[in-house]
């Protein structure tokens, strides 16, 4: 289910002329081996709240949007025939709101991909995608499943779109990486994150990992649950090990990774590449777009 170095922390043997075998690893930037994605859904008007407590701590968040309910509010039927009125964010102010922080998308309607039409999974995608960044200018790149429900052939569906990834709400309480980055199971929504806070800031291999939070803003509103993720933030963002980073730029970094040439001794990052950072015996080192490495260098 679970990747473990795999992709994500490649040890290779590199031989130079000499035989000399050099060990590669990739790490996250500044030679970090843990991360955090804080991902929330819907947009309502609560993101406002969250983003400041986020801005506060220097925390980087994913934010999924509706983007058919941006300046309504919207009535949701509950199971116990109560009505919740939700009242969404503008259109108008999602690159001041949402300034720090990636803008990603949850179908237009919400609707469950599982009770409608493969043509009408991919307008409720397109369609998001086409409005959020006509508003904002930006590239779209990660999505949250309306509902959490999916299924590997709406997954594949969902990869054709030019999105990178798509989350799920099946919480796994570990700290690993997906098989298939479109059917993306997080650690935990955040009602259990202080379940997860002491462990992964103890936490000290060398491996990648990653927790990954999801929620909605509008549950704070429960008061006690606002007090733990205030806690929370204020205690994670103290780590010094821990990237803090949006669902897309992680996706795409472990992505870049694939894409990183190893010839010989010399390792390649190709142009179009990010920055990608690596682990040698003296430490870690970056390597920029289009550089080449030579790893006799730093012998």
């Amino acid at each position: 289910m679970k990747k473990s170095f795999g992709i994500l922390v490649i040890l290779i043997l590199l031989y130079a002329c000499d035989n000399k075998p050099y060990q590669l690893e990739f790490t996250y930037p500044q030679g970090k081996h843990k991360a955090l994605v804080l991902s929330y859904d819907d947009g309502t008007i609560q993101d406002i709240d969250l983003v400041k407590l986020f801005d506060k701590h220097n925390l980087i968040g994913t934010f999924n949007l509706n983007s058919g309910y941006l300046d309504k509010t919207i009535g949701w039927p509950l199971q116990n025939g109560d009505t919740i009125f939700q009242r969404y964010v503008p259109k108008d102010s999602l690159n001041i709101i949402y300034k720090n922080h990636e803008i990603a998308v949850h179908g237009e309607l919400h609707k469950n991909f599982l009770d409608i039409s493969d043509e009408d999974i991919l307008k409720e995608i397109d369609s998001d995608i086409k409005v959020i960044r006509n508003a904002t200018n930006k590239d779209i790149r990660s999505m949250a499943y309306p509902f959490g429900n999916t299924t590997p052939h709406i997954a594949q569906l969902i990869s054709k779109t030019g999105l990178i990834n798509g989350r799920t709400i099946a919480d796994t309480h570990q700290y690993g990486f997906p098989e298939n980055y479109f059917m993306w199971h997080p650690t935990c929504h955040d009602s259990r994150v202080m379940e997860h806070l002491d462990s992964y800031l103890k936490l000290n291999n060398k491996e990648l990992s990653l927790l990954y939070v999801w929620g909605h803003s509008w549950e704070f509103d429960d008061e006690n649950r606002w007090k733990n993720m205030i806690v929370f933030c204020e205690a994670i963002a103290m780590a010094e090990d821990i990237w803090f980073v949006s669902h897309g730029e992680l996706t795409e970094y472990l992505l870049s990774t694939n894409k990183v040439k190893i010839e010989g001794n010399k390792i390649y990052n190709p142009e179009e590449n990010p920055t990608v950072w690596i682990t040698l015996s003296d430490g870690p080192k970056k390597i920029n777009p289009g550089e080449t490495l030579i790893l006799s260098d730093y012998e």
